[in-house]
């Protein structure tokens, strides 16, 4: 899975006009064998919508949660691709392949013998937490300026070094050699079938990932979620649910016109200067701000109205 925001904006006849563009979400419940783009195609035609982009990419084997930022809300779409994602995922023991997931090379593990329940339990602490891990050969992940990818399609496949990531939750859901239920929660960057290679390997059979469905992200989660031939205008939503757990600032109904003017306001007594944060006005996220003048006073640096 690749966490890469990705922005389209083609506006071909007979699309929307840039100002009647709605400022939004949309939930997708990606299927299987669909690329995220291809998705995000599907939605286009459907909502005759050029300005769409999606956050987070989610790989063909993969479904769930995609989330499509509509109009304004793509100057958020790097905050939105950040947040916390949760994923159910199956592990096949006993074999690797080259793509760390069932859609590359296979090879069994020859003698592999299947590890007990106890052995797995006892194995998953280190997987717990913030963990150093390698992304896989087939990601988008960058090295001296080249995809992984891509390099690997040709033949000359390269590694990154390994990254810091966090999984704040992992848990074992079932077991029935060969294959392996895990519930996962992790930060924005962690490869779920990285997670499946290592663990397959510490366990010292070796693994890929199998399946994998994305139940949320951030608070956005698959109860809200359409198939992309089911997607209409009335499921693009507020950016607001995604943006709840970040510094907000409660700006007076009365100062609205300044804050879209960029004028300078004054921050409230013992605010915190940080970044992000956002301004609200009456339950609606007006825009992103920049604190100014030692943090004494804030403006506009992002317009999403």
């Amino acid at each position: 899975m690749s966490q890469d925001p990705q922005t389209f904006d083609t506006q071909p006849s007979g699309q929307t006009q840039a100002e009647d563009i709605p400022r939004g979400l949309i939930v997708i419940n990606k299927p299987q064998g669909l690329t995220s783009r291809k998705a995000l195609n599907i939605v286009e035609r459907r909502l005759q919508i050029g300005a769409l982009g999606h956050c987070g990419s989610l790989d063909p084997l993969a479904t769930g949660v995609l989330i499509l930022v509509v109009g304004k809300a793509r100057k958020v779409q790097d905050l939105i691709v950040r947040g916390e994602k949760v994923y159910d995922m199956t592990i096949t023991l006993g074999a690797r392949s080259d793509t760390d997931d069932a859609e590359g090379a296979i090879v069994p593990s020859v003698g592999a013998v299947p590890p007990t329940l106890e052995q797995i339990e006892a194995n998953l602490p280190e997987f717990r937490g913030e963990i150093m891990q390698v992304p896989p050969t087939y990601s988008a992940v960058k090295v001296d300026g080249r995809r992984m990818h891509r390099e690997a399609r040709k033949g000359n496949p390269v590694e990154a070094a390994p990254r810091p990531v966090t999984v704040l939750e992992l848990r074992l859901d079932r077991y029935e050699w060969p294959e392996l239920d895990l519930h996962l929660r992790c930060t924005s960057g962690t490869y779920a079938r990285g997670i499946a290679r290592d663990l397959g390997n510490r366990l010292g059979v070796g693994g890929y990932m199998s399946r994998l469905v994305r139940t949320q992200v951030g608070p956005l989660d698959l109860s809200t979620a359409v198939l992309p031939e089911e997607a209409e205008l009335s499921h693009v939503i507020g950016i607001e649910p995604a943006l709840a757990d970040l510094p907000r600032l409660n700006v007076p109904l009365h100062q609205r016109n300044r804050l879209v003017r960029g004028q300078t306001l004054r921050t409230p007594p013992g605010f915190p200067v940080c970044d992000p944060c956002f301004a609200w006005v009456d339950g609606e996220v007006v825009a992103s701000v920049a604190f100014v003048e030692g943090g004494s006073h804030f403006r506009t640096k992002k317009l999403l109205v």
